[in-house]
């Protein structure tokens, strides 16, 4: 009789064990990467969860450039696959140069993994079907904190003030934050700056972006372009093919401009490429040339809202 009680109080414990490891309760550190071709801004992230039955309510933290977002999330979590989905909430567009910027309405995707060394949610912030061409997915492996090392404090340079130097996460905010970080651009716009630009019209379009495409225009020759945008370096020392250099670009109301900087000219000159830019349901297909003394350009506006006079 004892054996049996023992038996039954071992497989309680047992199955109570494994629906605790189940939980995706707890706190989640990870860096996000934008799944796009080219340089971009990461996404410093935390997760906070909190799981009662199926359903996950919590907060979706981030550091994007200097600047700390707080984003509430909630979802549901299936045990039998592991699998999180959280429901689409706004997150910062990835070329955005502030806070104030572009945001992404993005979905959850990610799957549990525990093992002997770590609990990881790895997966994707998605964009929802309208933003498909604008936003990028953002490919993000959270590591779930242990207990031992938890704090009060919410906030993220708070919390990599008060733990100790060889925490994952503290080496990835001095990563991602160092004190001081030369600005190693500032020769590149140099070097754009003495080229002359291609004078290009203004193209106004009703879209807040564009998605780029940029490939070699004819024969496949090893052009090396730098690419530019309103004279931000954007895109460093990519050789064109047939295989395309992808972009998403914010726009706004001012003249943006696209500018492509020739690192050689290749074995047949100058420096060709064909750009396909979509700008919301507009298609544009134009062709770039750039050489040593000058830098093809294409430019592009939002068009202003349309203002409705009350009298109508």
């Amino acid at each position: 009789m004892k054996s049996y009680t023992l038996s039954l109080l071992l497989l309680f414990f047992s199955i109570t064990q494994s629906v605790k490891a189940q939980s995706v309760s707890g706190e989640w550190y990870g860096i996000g990467s934008v799944n796009w071709a080219g340089e971009h801004n990461s996404y410093l992230s935390e997760l906070t969860l909190t799981q009662r039955g199926n359903s996950v309510t919590g907060t979706f933290n981030y550091f994007f450039r200097s600047v700390a977002i707080k984003t509430n999330v909630t979802g549901v979590f299936n045990s039998k696959t592991r699998t999180l989905e959280l429901q689409a909430r706004p997150v910062l567009n990835y070329q955005a140069k502030d806070q104030n910027g572009a945001d992404c309405p993005m979905e959850g995707s990610f799957t549990l993994r525990i093992s002997k060394l770590e609990t990881t949610l790895t997966g994707q912030f998605n964009p929802t079907y309208d933003y498909r061409f604008t936003c990028p997915p953002i490919n993000i492996k959270f590591k779930k904190e242990q207990p031992q090392a938890k704090t009060d404090d919410p906030k993220l340079r708070d919390l990599a003030d008060n733990l100790e130097d060889d925490n994952p996460l503290e080496k990835l905010l001095k990563e991602q934050f160092p004190e001081e970080k030369p600005d190693t651009t500032a020769p590149m716009v140099a070097a754009l700056v003495k080229r002359s630009f291609e004078a290009s019209e203004v193209i106004e379009v009703d879209a807040d972006s564009l998605k780029i495409s940029l490939y070699d225009n004819g024969d496949i020759d090893n052009d090396t372009i730098s690419l530019f945008y309103n004279r931000q370096l954007i895109s460093h020392k990519q050789m064109l093919s047939k295989q395309p250099l992808n972009f998403t670009l914010p726009l706004d109301t001012t003249v943006n401009e696209i500018a492509m900087y020739a690192e050689n000219l290749g074995t047949i000159p100058p420096n060709t490429a064909v750009a396909i830019i979509y700008a919301g349901d507009k298609r544009y297909e134009l062709f770039m040339t750039s050489n040593f003394i000058k830098n093809a350009t294409i430019r592009f506006r939002r068009k202003p809202p349309t203002l409705i006079s009350s009298n109508q």
